[in-house]
């Protein structure tokens, strides 16, 4: 199970393992405001697993440069074909130069986009104009998000309230 961290000001840091977040209430680092309904035992203790927790002090906002690897661009575009606009698993998708390779198009967020097998071959070595097939949205750098390897589908319900 995972859990949602949050700094002092409730602002969400990053999404840890329940069992980290466990020990860092324990430890007094931090205090758990939701819990699953989960348990875990120890010798002369029950602990509930804390879903979300806040520290106990104010975490410094770092901006971080993320690459736009293959996992980050299925996870920005929610692995959905930006072309048909199905959802599929990540190993039947894949990655789509909308300028291609071969015209001088390179490997950045703003040229990669998630497409189905089907629809990456369709437009073939052509932009989507030329190909008559539109992009649901503008391929773009993701804005710096400590849950940028968590995709829409991965969020749990619990943690909605806290997140921005």
């Amino acid at each position: 199970m995972k859990t949602l961290k949050l700094d002092s000001t409730f602002r969400p840091i990053e999404v840890i393992d329940s069992l980290e977040a466990l020990v860092l209430c324990i430890i007094g680092k931090a205090k758990a405001i939701e819990n699953y309904t989960q348990k875990i035992n120890s010798t002369s203790q029950t602990f509930e697993l804390p879903a979300v927790i806040v520290l106990n002090r104010l975490v410094k906002y770092r901006t971080a440069i993320v690459s736009p690897t293959r996992k980050h661009i299925l996870c920005r575009d929610d692995n959905i074909c930006q072309y048909c606009g199905n959802r599929f698993p990540d190993k039947e998708l894949t990655l789509d130069h909308v300028l291609p390779k071969s015209r001088g198009g390179n490997n950045s967020w703003n040229n990669l986009v998630a497409a189905c097998r089907k629809c990456n071959q369709k437009k073939s070595n052509r932009t989507p104009k030329e190909s008559g097939m539109d992009l649901l949205r503008t391929p773009a750098p993701p804005r710096y998000s400590s849950l940028r390897y968590v995709s829409n589908s991965q969020i749990n319900d619990i943690w909605k309230n806290y997140l921005w």
